[in-house]
């Protein structure tokens, strides 16, 4: 067997224990009024934020976000004896994090052809859709809130290819969240394709900020400013 299949192994059996591991489980999430067991050990190698919610000092006091024990779940530090909510992010998004603890491999992306509440084209691959564009987001604001920093990263690259492809107002959605969250290659890369869609600035006011509206304006000025500098003197005859 070779070091990428071991480690190939060594991945699904962790996963394998997330879906199938309920019997040795010492910790439940409770996300949308389902039920999601795990392991403390995994997440808390894993991330530091798990680390810091089991093992830090006074962490139930701390208000900790976002996840927030609940009263009478017991301390941290000791046995877990009730189910900790989870009310920042849906179950999806929750499940396809600790699939990414557990195996360092997620799918960004929702399953081809599979019904999704915000996508309405009959058998769309979901690849840059506004279903997938959604998730995506949702994705990275988990990894960021929980400092899963290599999901993180995986995530923006995702979205930098989705927008290349993706409509004008799933760009300026994900353009609003680049800014909110200060991803500045991902603004970037928005922000120029805002700039090229044309669209005018009382449309783009509809959607966009004032000053971000500005900007979008400023990207356009250079561009049109480069575009004449490149072009060849024009010669006049008497």
């Amino acid at each position: 067997m070779s070091p990428e299949d071991s480690l190939r192994s060594l991945s699904l059996d962790y996963l394998n224990l997330l879906i199938n591991g309920q019997a040795f489980s010492d910790v439940t999430f409770s996300v949308e009024g389902r039920l999601v067991h795990a392991h403390r050990c995994i997440l808390a190698a894993r991330s530091l934020f798990f680390r810091n919610f089991f093992c830090g000092p006074d962490s139930q006091s701390s208000g900790l976000d976002p996840l927030r024990m609940g009263p009478g779940t017991g301390s941290p530090r000791g046995p877990i004896t009730q189910v900790i909510p989870v009310n920042s992010v849906g179950y999806e998004v929750f499940l396809l994090l600790l699939q990414f603890l557990y195996s360092g491999h997620v799918s960004i992306v929702p399953q081809k052809h599979e019904p999704r509440s915000n996508c309405g084209e009959r058998g769309c691959w979901h690849t840059h859709c506004s279903s997938a564009v959604d998730l995506a987001l949702d994705i990275l604001a988990a990894a960021r809130s929980f400092g899963v920093e290599q999901l993180a990263l995986l995530t923006q690259k995702q979205l930098e290819s989705m927008v290349e492809k993706a409509s004008i107002q799933d760009v300026m959605k994900v353009l609003i969240a680049s800014r909110k969250q200060e991803l500045h290659q991902l603004w970037t890369t928005c922000s120029h394709l805002v700039a090229k869609s044309g669209l005018p600035p009382e449309i783009l006011a509809k959607h966009l900020p004032v000053e971000v509206v500005a900007r979008i304006e400023e990207l356009r000025l250079k561009s049109s400013l480069a575009h004449r500098s490149l072009l060849p003197p024009t010669t006049t005859t008497t």
